[in-house]
């Protein structure tokens, strides 16, 4: 039942609890429990914070590593969530400020359909019905739908999670109703057109799923955040969001350790005992929580004879999500003269999103992906005169465990490729004659950075089956353990992987008050 053959020399130190990775995750943790006067310590494996949220430098350019943009911010008038624990934290708005992203997306298909979606609830109906006018009717009441979502969703938070389903099924049915049905089936309630449908589902790759896999409740959740709480972006890039977060832990009396990384979870009598350094130095406390992916937590980093089977199957049971793959490039031209109008260009090679999905499967240029232009919400992101360019698509994390290594720059050269030819297609014909720098990322890379099974970014796919009110939640294997991070709770995502963080800094703070720690 104990692993504490630990040498006695070696311990640093002790802490009521040790947060395990300064990813969003983890900080989300790390810093709710230091607002609520908790002792922490957090331990990360890298020499920077923010794991995903993080930037790097090519040539002239600072890149922006992963974030598109944020669906909690808001405004000063109207302040979503994530805006409002920043502010609590002391971070917005003085040490950090958000640029807010004018338009919702635009939309680009291979038969020249090329549309721009606003953003506002009442602006993005009215743009809708304007498109699609025979879809009227439906369409106000999909709105209204996602509304009483919303309304649902609020009352959840205001309830702490703390609310019996008799008391949602009578307040709040949408949410349960939905929640069994992929987005597919919740289509079908209110349209009947394949186009209208195909442009309000291009916010899927967000998910990793497609349409007919996606469960409802994720996807209307984050649709209609974004509709009412507008989109943003940190000055300073995502980079800024972590290390402002870091900077307020630490100010509020909390401890980070850098270059940490964490090889075991030590148990006594079954429960958390404290933590022990690859490099040998130990650190004792009285609870963990992991923002390592919870199969890497429970499977490597536990002795195998405390941690219970059911345990192992809630863990393995749901399928692994898709990787990334994306390629930065730095133009040395404006973006204004290349042809970029919107921050998200959604690029389709065709409407069947089953078939965009599929080819992810395979080692080809994908049929999907998004087009991030920083400049056109950011002007001062790159030098005077550039464009910074982030294409990003998905791939399945197996198709690149065994390359052979001979093989392995051929097939990133040339999904990259095909990419930068979807963009001479349908935005820039002559975009490779301003290219400066291009810097490729495929799922390998996300895996050698992340350590997420399969290069995961998304963690666990978020499917019917393991939405937001199945998927795994923050209690882990043994007491004294819990789990944050994209793998959890709301599943992927920048806003909700904070959030997860906060739910398990949550449980410990109640397990704490009830004596169970």
């Amino acid at each position: 039942m104990n692993n504490n053959n630990f040498d006695e020399s070696r311990v640093i130190s002790k802490y009521p609890v040790i947060v395990i990775g300064a990813g969003l995750g983890g900080l989300g943790a790390a810093c709710q429990l230091v607002l609520r006067g908790e002792k922490v310590l957090l331990l990360e494996k890298h020499n920077v914070p923010g794991g995903f949220a993080t930037s790097f430098v090519r040539g002239r350019f600072e890149f922006e590593g992963a974030l598109h943009e944020l669906s909690d911010i808001g405004t000063k008038n109207n302040r979503g969530s994530l805006y409002r624990f920043l502010e609590k934290l002391g971070i917005v708005p003085n040490k950090l400020e958000f640029i807010q992203v004018p338009e919702f997306y635009r939309s680009l298909f291979s038969d020249g359909y090329d549309v721009t979606i606003p953003l506002g609830m009442e602006e993005y109906t009215n743009k809708l019905i304007e498109l699609f006018p025979s879809e009227k009717r439906g369409i106000e009441e999909f709105m209204e739908m996602c509304k009483a979502v919303l309304a649902g969703i609020i009352f959840i938070a205001s309830k702490g999670g703390k609310f019996s389903p008799q008391n949602m099924l009578k307040e709040h049915p949408w949410i349960p109703r939905i929640s069994g049905l992929t987005l597919s089936e919740l289509y079908k309630k209110f349209f009947k057109d394949e186009k209208l449908m195909a442009v309000i589902s291009q916010l899927w790759g967000y998910i990793g799923l497609p349409p007919s896999r996606t469960n409802a409740y994720t996807y209307i959740a984050m649709l209609i955040f974004y509709l009412n709480w507008g989109a943003a972006f940190p000055i300073g890039r995502s980079h800024s969001l972590s290390t402002s977060m870091v900077q307020a832990f630490e100010e509020l009396g909390g401890e980070i350790r850098y270059n940490a990384l964490v090889d075991r979870i030590l148990v006594e009598n079954g429960k958390v005992s404290g933590v022990k350094l690859l490099n040998g130095s130990v650190y004792l406390c009285k609870a963990v929580i992991s923002n390592v992916n919870p199969i890497c937590t429970t499977m490597k980093m536990l002795p195998q004879d405390i941690v219970p089977d059911s345990y192992k199957k809630m863990i393995y049971a749901p399928e692994i999500g898709p990787s990334g793959f994306s390629v930065y490039i730095g133009l040395n031209a404006s973006y204004k003269d290349l042809g970029f109008t919107a921050h998200e260009t959604f690029i389709n090679d065709l409407y069947d999103t089953n078939k965009a999905f599929e080819n992810f499967r395979k080692l080809e240029p994908p049929k999907y992906m998004v087009a991030a232009c920083y400049n056109h919400i950011y002007e001062d992101i790159s030098p005077p005169g550039t464009t910074q360019l982030v294409l990003t698509t998905l791939q399945m994390g197996k198709l690149w465990q065994n390359i052979a290594p001979d093989q392995y720059f051929h097939l990133k050269d040339k999904i990259a490729d095909g990419m930068v030819s979807l963009i001479e297609d349908t935005i820039c014909p002559e975009i490779r004659d301003y290219i400066e720098v291009a810097v490729a990322a495929t799922p390998l890379t996300y895996y050698r950075y992340s350590k997420n099974i399969e290069g995961a970014i998304y963690g666990t796919t978020q499917d019917v089956t393991n939405g937001p009110l199945l998927r795994l939640k923050s209690r882990g294997a043994i007491p004294g353990l819990y789990q944050v991070g994209a793998w959890t709770n709301f599943g992927g995502g920048f806003s909700t992987t904070l959030l997860s963080g906060r739910i398990g800094a949550g449980l410990y703070l109640g397990d704490k008050i009830k004596g169970r720690i």
